[in-house]
């Protein structure tokens, strides 16, 4: 037992993954108030998004050698330094995609069917409720993708099967996906939200797409456009969001991730009727968390196994720390 693997985790495992792998490592998390407490013992370390892992963070892992994020983004992991530090970092791409395409999708019915101002109105008791219902039917609007990736691609199959007229922007995919799901392609983002209902927003977040989502952008929008977003907070500018929606340009958002995260109480995002919040947990369903939780082990597991993960982030780092080819 003492010459088995100790793979980190930034939060208790659920009991329910521990029997796929037990008899391959040794899983240790944190015990106290420290977040990175264990992980000076690491070979490996299955992690989340809420600590930056740099190279303050490596400096302390002497064995680490395999690191994988528990989702899709990895922005929170400085790829730069983790190969300086000889560390292969993984991401678990196809883990979230079912529940976070579904929840892109609720958000999408909930706010377009004004479900949050409707029950506001009720537990006002403001009567009148149906003359002052006004909700968008979805047979026929257009949504636009900003993305379609994993996710953005399980949000057009189903949004097309509900009715919806589908286009997206997405420099990064063929002609060939966006024919075979049946979207529309924008040549550009201006042109891919200046018509859309809906705008539904799936890409990765990057020193280039922060505040992708910002007050010029919106401005070519049309007018009372519904925005989604489940993709990372930083896509998004609040402050052009909520002038956008005091104004009428945006009719109501609907939003899993923040950024700060999660939204401190009495912010202003939390206390509008026509603005749904959810604490970043599109994913976050029991298979989903499993299937993430499970791909992410099999990316350290093989890491440290000396075969190169299918999901490595740095290639150019392997075989990396501690290997044969990397000592001489």
């Amino acid at each position: 037992m003492n010459d088995l693997p100790t793979i980190w985790f930034d939060r208790p495992l659920d009991e329910s993954v521990v029997p796929l792998v037990q008899r391959h490592w040794k899983p240790s998390w944190p015990t106290g108030d420290d977040p990175l407490d264990g992980i000076d013992q690491a070979d490996g370390a299955v992690v989340g998004a809420s600590v930056i892992y740099d190279r303050e963070v490596f400096s302390l892992s002497p064995d680490l050698r395999v690191l994988s994020r528990a989702g899709i983004g990895f922005d929170n992991v400085n790829l730069r330094d983790a190969t300086e530090f000889g560390i292969a970092a993984c991401n678990t791409p196809d883990g979230p995609t079912v529940s976070t395409a579904e929840h892109a999708l609720a958000l999408i019915f909930a706010i377009t069917k004004g479900l949050k101002t409707s029950e506001r109105r009720l537990h006002r008791q403001e009567g009148n409720y149906a003359a002052a219902h006004d909700a968008l039917e979805l047979e026929g609007a257009s949504l636009t993708l900003i993305g379609l990736g994993r996710i953005g691609s399980r949000v057009a199959s189903v949004a097309i099967a509900s009715g919806m007229q589908v286009c997206a922007y997405d420099p990064f995919e063929s002609d060939q996906r966006f024919e075979e799901l049946g979207v529309g392609r924008a040549s550009n983002l201006a042109e891919a939200v200046s018509d859309a209902q809906i705008v539904s927003v799936h890409a990765p977040l990057t020193e280039q797409t922060r505040h992708l989502v910002g007050a010029e952008l919106i401005d070519l929008m049309t007018d009372g456009v519904f925005i989604v977003n489940t993709a990372r907070g930083g896509l998004v500018d609040d402050s052009a969001l909520l002038d956008a929606l005091n104004t009428g340009k945006v009719r109501a958002v609907g939003l899993d991730v923040t950024d700060p995260e999660p939204l401190p109480s009495g912010h202003p995002l939390l206390e509008r009727d026509d603005v749904l919040v959810t604490p970043h947990v599109a994913s976050a369903t029991g298979e989903g968390r499993k299937r993430i939780f499970t791909m992410a082990i099999d990316q350290v597991l093989t890491g440290l196994s000396g075969v190169k993960p299918s999901h490595i982030l740095n290639p150019e780092v392997w075989p990396g720390r501690g290997s044969a080819q990397a000592a001489t």
